[in-house]
């Protein structure tokens, strides 16, 4: 599911721009001169000689049809909330933003593949009340608004909750009750605060919005985040914090200093840790992701290993953004239960070939401090292992053991 990036200054941009939009005037101008000298409007044929020849539909509206000579394809349609209606041969049919005379084409060409050069008539029966509507896919809350006198375009996008993603990636065009169609630059009328173009409205106009090809804008974020997907995003690319903080933020699990940008068939790892912290100025604080780039967050697979005669045995993980101290682990798994030998503590470590070295540690000595035993910084794949007292091990039993229950190798690919 698409999700559009709809940072924290979009909202606050729309909003300005609603402030920042002029006080409107009490009457609403003939739709013929509604607009200024900056936008020229596609204006209707002067020879539409029809009074409803340039009305265009939208939902609600219900017309008349008629076919010459075939009564059974006679029919009274109402326009549904999206804008469609159902008819014989043709089907579901798109009448919303169509004139009269477009859905009258639209139905010969349907009926055209039964019937010899159907004469077809579409007449209104009854048109829409003082109402303005707001279309597409790419807006809130879509429907028709009771129009109010003096009302302009950012009133209408104020009742419908606004464009459902980023002005840039939406496209706006307004088909006014004249036959006029307009295109309007929502990034202009909402990010810039350019006011010129809220335009004012007439009972029976329709604004429709649609997305502009949100796949061509989309980056992808996976892993340990929040809300992992994708998101669409301006041709000019997003930091990799904004779109960090667009998905929700990382997880407690994620490794964030070795987190991956896919680019171009590339991959880059970038430690986003200081970045969160202190250091907002650093290099990969400029670095942007464009369409088609994929951010990684991994998870961090950084573990320990607890056993024998500790409160709570099992995996403890090495958080991302510090060391894991013996002492601290100790503290994490409960101490030593009632059987533990505290002054037998082993930390069994194995190399990259293998081969186990253990590290002997009284750990009652190093809880009080004593001097010259030293706390150690545990490594992944590290194992803690408390000695019973009653029945101590030697470190090849306890290898033995854990080797034949696979303990090892499961760590190795937690």
């Amino acid at each position: 599911m698409t999700r559009f990036f709809t940072a924290s200054t979009y909202g606050l941009a729309f909003f300005c721009a609603l402030l920042a939009a002029p006080v409107p005037a009490q009457t609403s101008l003939p739709a013929a001169s509604r607009f200024g000298p900056e936008i020229e409007p596609q204006t209707a044929p002067e020879d539409a000689a029809e009074p409803d020849a340039a009305y265009v539909l939208s939902p609600d509206d219900q017309v008349d049809i008629s076919v010459l000579g075939h009564a059974e394809f006679n029919a009274a349609a109402t326009l549904l909330p999206d804008g469609t209606f159902n008819y014989p041969i043709v089907g579901k049919v798109h009448a919303a933003g169509l004139t009269l005379d477009g859905l009258t084409q639209k139905l010969t060409r349907g009926l055209s593949s039964q019937l010899n050069q159907p004469e077809v008539t579409v007449s209104l029966r009854q048109g829409r009340a003082r109402k303005v509507s707001i279309v597409g896919d790419a807006v809130k809350v879509a429907g028709q608004y009771e129009f109010r006198t003096g009302m302009h375009l950012l009133d209408l996008l104020a009742l419908a909750g606004g464009p459902a993603g980023p002005p840039q990636l939406v496209s706006a065009t307004l088909a006014t009750t004249g036959g006029q169609t307009v295109s309007v630059d929502l990034a202009k009328l909402l990010t810039d605060a350019d006011t010129s173009l809220n335009l004012p409205l007439a009972p029976g106009d329709i604004l429709f919005l649609v997305a502009k090809n949100p796949e061509a804008g989309q980056v992808q974020v996976v892993g340990e985040v929040q809300k992992p997907g994708p998101y669409a995003i301006m041709p000019s690319g997003i930091s990799v914090l904004a779109l960090l903080n667009e998905a929700g933020g990382a997880l407690p699990t994620s490794r964030l200093t070795e987190v991956q940008i896919m680019h171009a068939g590339k991959v880059q790892t970038v430690d986003l840790r200081p970045l969160l912290t202190t250091d907002l100025k650093s290099a990969t604080s400029q670095i942007r992701l464009v369409p088609g780039d994929v951010l990684l967050v991994p998870a961090n697979k950084n573990r320990i290993l607890a056993l024998g005669e500790v409160r709570t045995p099992g995996v403890l993980p090495i958080p991302d953004d510090q060391p894991l101290t013996l002492t601290t682990a100790y503290a994490l798994v409960g101490g030593a239960t009632e059987e533990g030998d505290k002054k037998n503590v082993d930390i069994i470590r194995r190399d990259a070939a293998g081969k186990a070295t253990v590290l002997a540690v009284n750990m009652d000595s190093l809880l009080r401090g004593k001097d010259g035993i030293h706390d150690l910084t545990l490594q992944p794949g590290d194992i803690l292992y408390i000695q019973s007292r009653s029945h101590p091990q030697s470190i090849g039993s306890i290898l033995g053991t854990i080797s034949g229950l696979g303990t090892i190798a499961a760590l190795s690919r937690l």
